[in-house]
């Protein structure tokens, strides 16, 4: 029990890192790109990115698991 406890919260823990990061990577990019966007949109922007993108992994996600269903792959749903 232990073991999947601690995997479990690896994974929570990495993806969290891993957003964190990727926040501040999308920052620093739109902040390059300051001259020609808006300055709302450099607040903005990260944080809408990521919203879209996890809105994008949902949907692929709900795709497959229909795919999977209609095939009769009930070992990945």
């Amino acid at each position: 029990m232990a073991f999947y406890y601690q995997k479990f919260q690896y994974i929570v823990l990495s993806i969290f890192a891993v957003g964190i990061v990727d926040y501040f990577f999308i920052y620093e990019i739109l902040v390059a790109l300051s001259p020609f966007i808006p300055t709302l949109f450099l607040e903005i922007g990260p944080i809408v990115l990521i919203i879209i993108s996890i809105i994008i992994i949902k949907g692929i996600t709900k795709y497959i698991q229909r795919k999977a269903k209609e095939n009769k792959h009930l070992f990945i749903v």
